[in-house]
């Protein structure tokens, strides 16, 4: 289980005793951002609430959470409504004082049997960027056609778009008259009047308020953002003063998602309730919400939210980010959001704009004037302010046609936009969106066609190993389905296309056509196929990009879809253990502490047995290198040079894999170690319970080491549901260290064992010190010291728990003299029979020397089986 309770904890001894609900903050990971007090549970049946509303947490999250101080658990969505998704209400976020990443409580949580899925609060940054006036003001409503679209509508005064930002200045001077009025709330009275749980929200809500406390004024706290998108959207028009919002006479609901106090280093607000706004937008009439914020990372509650907020009849839009890059940016890339990318003036992409598979339509971005908080006007860049300009047209098209569903309107947005490929370089071709939009075509256009792909299939089950991991060498087959969102097609044509480095579609098989389509009609492409080549050798990781290309008649359209191939990691699974082996060291998981990369270790049908597992060598304590954890993060000392593959069967196991790493990442403290790592696995009865591991360590270095120790570093989790429980201890007769849970909640015992030589070492770890010895869960991690201790101490400390352990298996010392080549090897084993478990490891010893005698470098061997490259 993790590192915090389990694995929680690496701060957590510090903290145990404090009181005091630590401050809340911001975590930035890459361009991931998330709370670091809270975690978003959504369980599997429906959860009871006291007066105040605080959830009563199912009996073995508690236990598992018993070293935690939790503030308070609420739900998601705080106030009821009659028209929501059941399933919306069994979200839950949990809140808690102990200063642990998220993650690590995410681990302890996402296999218990009462809940559905676990994640971290993500927060989303604002996207724009501070401009002088130098161009034209709303050069962009004449790029668009503006006029021209209000000629045909002007809007309708009853389509609402939310604008769920860092507020609105809702009396500026250009805005006032298009705030949205809830007319079913009497104001100030402190009554809930309309029932829709929240008091006095007249003109939208404040999710955040100054502080997090929320409260009825979505007024901006200062001139930060939201006011400026809001004008773009649907400012006043026509009134003498100021500037247009091409939404005309829509109205504006605003929805303030931010607090004043969580800012980021450039000073702007987080968006921390931008879900929650969501709903509140959709629940409360709008029609459009517009979204100009987000970030990295993928989150279940927030697609969740966005087909919530869809269900009920809202177009939600949304800014594809600032980052120029091409990397899936959050909300906008998820189902059912109209993404929008940047514009200039000359139609080409905006320099930082984001770009790529997931992007809908291209707006102007640039040198956009609109108002500003306090009764202003400014101008600003970003997608941020492209976005609402598309939010706007969305208006107008509802308003122009009432009878059009969310995706409709959004498909005819996108259809009915300017191609501007050829004003862009190529690298950027299907990477805009279908193009600029244009709102006069999105009015005046008759029989818009849109084919949409709405599932494939990308299989290696008809020419490939069938295992569901794309490996080089492989044929792949890709069927689909899809929707004809708009009007009648008569005959189109589906083709595939990629530029992936390494992957060709070679043909198809079968009809692969649709076929005639009405307006609505789905399809469904079962009795063909296309094929796809992957190369040998192909890259690590590689994202293979698929491109469908449309077209019936004069409509032509594309669509993008992205699979993963030659992943860089693979699961041993030859006998009745599963456990998955990275290319850099790990064993496992290949992304600690998240662990979504990986199987990590089973034995037969068992849950998880172990968080996590690593490779590690040193000579002092100022000199080790490993894969293992530091604090909250794992160590990069290891980088790949071979990736691991496995053989089926192998030249001398049923089961073979093989990588090679050096410690290059350890920069100034590396030894110069190239590091081949081959695995050999056994599927006959005597050797069914474990895998063998062995490390030929090459000394590439000039250098004569001494006082070398290498070995393995194991959290165990027997189970994930009862980790506290665990006892570690040594057999002295076996020479073999093993692990059980002392309260039986499993009959799963582990073994690990040096079984290359004599010169045992093994080390019992109580995660958090309290026998004593050293803590890996502490606020120092798991330092090098640490680590060269616990690889070093002989046979002292080898009894550990009950409590959550870890346990470190290693041979030495040994010396490597320069060129030199030491062979480490390891056996790890697991049985519900303690006379098995320890059989296991004597018959792997036997195996080994079997190992030995046989072919004597599988790692440059060229084998002649088929070979599963991951």
């Amino acid at each position: 289980m993790p590192i915090v309770s389990k694995k929680l904890i690496l701060l957590l001894f510090l903290v145990l005793t404090t009181t005091f609900l630590t401050a809340e903050r911001v975590i930035k990971n890459g361009n991931i951002a998330y709370l670091s007090n809270s975690i978003v549970v959504k369980f599997k049946h429906q959860v009871e609430k006291d007066f105040t509303g605080n959830i009563f947490l199912p009996s073995s999250i508690l236990r598992k959470l018993s070293f935690l101080q939790i503030e308070e658990t609420s739900a998601f969505l705080k106030t009821y409504s009659a028209k929501r998704n059941p399933e919306i209400d069994k979200i839950v976020i949990i809140k808690y004082s102990n200063d642990l990443d998220p993650f690590h409580i995410m681990q302890i949580l996402k296999n218990d049997y009462s809940i559905d899925w676990v994640e971290p609060k993500f927060v989303y940054e604002v996207g724009f960027i501070p401009n002088d006036p130098e161009y034209i003001a709303q050069w962009g409503l004449a790029k668009v056609k503006a006029a021209e679209a209000w000629d045909i509508s002007k809007g309708d005064t009853n389509i609402v778009i939310g604008i769920i930002d860092t507020g609105v200045d809702w009396d500026h001077p250009d805005l006032a008259a298009n705030i949205w009025i809830n007319k079913n709330e009497i104001p100030n009275n402190g009554i809930d009047d309309d029932n829709n749980g929240y008091i006095d929200d007249i003109r939208g809500w404040d999710f955040g308020g100054l502080t997090g406390t929320p409260d009825n004024d979505p007024m901006e706290d200062r001139p930060d953002h939201g006011t400026h998108v809001a004008g773009i959207a649907s400012a006043v028009t026509n009134n003498g003063i100021g500037v247009a919002g091409l939404g005309y006479n829509c109205k504006i609901m605003p929805v303030k998602v931010s607090r004043d106090d969580t800012r980021n280093s450039s000073n702007q607000p987080y968006v921390l309730y931008g879900y929650e706004g969501i709903a509140y937008a959709a629940e409360n009439g709008s029609h459009v919400i517009n979204c100009s914020w987000g970030g990295g990372g993928y989150s279940i509650a927030g697609q969740l939210m966005i087909d919530y907020a869809t269900s009920l009849g809202s177009i939600v839009v949304a800014a594809a980010g600032n980052n120029g890059s091409s990397e899936w940016f959050y909300p906008s890339a998820f189902n059912n959001v109209l993404s929008v990318a940047a514009s200039s003036s000359s139609d080409t992409k905006a320099s930082f704009s984001n770009f790529g598979t997931f992007v809908d339509v291209i707006s102007p971005g640039v040198s956009i004037r609109a108002t500003w908080q306090n009764d202003t006007y400014t101008y600003l860049n970003g997608t941020s302010m492209a976005a609402p300009l598309v939010a706007g047209l969305a208006g107008l098209v509802k308003s122009h046609f009432p009878n059009l569903s969310p995706n409709q309107i959004s498909e005819r947005i996108r259809v009915t936009s300017d191609n501007i490929d050829s004003l862009n370089s190529s690298i950027y071709k299907t990477k805009l969106g279908k193009g600029r939009i244009n709102a006069f075509n999105a009015l005046s256009v008759q029989n818009p066609k849109s084919i949409r792909i709405s599932d494939v299939v990308v299989s290696d089950a008809e020419f490939g190993n069938n295992n569901g991991i794309f490996q080089p060498g492989e044929l792949l087959t890709v069927k689909f389905s899809g929707v004809n969102v708009l009007s009648e097609v008569s005959n189109p044509i589906i083709t595939l296309k990629t530029s992936s480095a390494g992957v060709t579609v070679t043909g198809s098989s079968g009809n692969v056509s649709p076929g005639p389509l009405a307006s609505g009609e789905t399809f469904s492409i079962s009795d063909g196929y296309f094929l796809v080549q992957l190369a040998t050798p192909l890259l690590q990781n590689l994202n293979v990009e698929l491109l469908f290309e449309i077209s019936d008649g004069d409509y032509t359209d594309y669509q993008w879809y992205s699979t993963i191939a030659n992943p860089t990691f693979a699961t041993v699974n030859a006998n009745n253990i599963a456990m998955t082996i990275t290319s850099k060291g790990a064993l496992g998981y290949n992304d600690f502490p998240q662990n979504l990369q990986g199987n990590g270790f089973k034995y037969k049908s068992s849950q998880g047995l172990f968080f996590e597992g690593a490779f590690m060598f040193g000579n002092s304590s100022a000199k080790v290198s490993d894969a293992a954890r530091v604090t909250a993060s794992q160590s990069t000392d290891f980088q790949v040079i071979k990736p691991f593959t496995l053989s089926i069967p192998g030249s001398i196991a049923d089961q073979q894999g093989n990588a090679i790493f050096n410690d290059n990442g350890a920069g100034s403290n590396s030894f110069g170690i190239e590091t081949h790592l081959n695995s050999y696995s056994y599927s006959s009865f005597d050797d069914e319970d474990y895998v063998i591991l062995e490390y030929k360590m090459i000394n590439k270095s000039s250098n004569n080491y001494s006082n070398i120790y290498a070995g393995l570093f194991f959290d165990w989790d027997l189970p994930e549901s009862d980790y506290e429980n665990n006892i570690a201890g040594y057999d002295f007769t076996s020479n073999l260290g093993y692990l059980y849970n002392s309260a039986n909640t499993t009959n799963i015992r582990s073994a690990i064992a040096l079984i290359s030589d004599d010169k045992y070492n093994y080390y019992a770890i109580h995660n958090y010190g309290l026998d004593g010895g050293i803590a890996v869960n502490d606020a120092g991690g798991y330092s090098d010291a640490e680590k060269f201790t616990t690889l070093s101490n002989g046979l002292n400390k080898v009894s550990a728990g009950p409590a959550d352990i870890s346990n470190v298996i290693s041979g030495g010392p040994y010396n490597i003299n320069a060129n030199d080549t030491l062979k480490v090897a390891f056996v790890i084993a697991a049985s519900d029979d303690t006379l098995k478990l320890k059989q296991a490891v004597i018959n792997s010893r036997a195996k080994y020397q079997h190992i030995l005698t046989s072919i004597e470098d599988f790692s440059v061997e060229i084998p002649e089986k088929f070979e599963l490259y991951q």
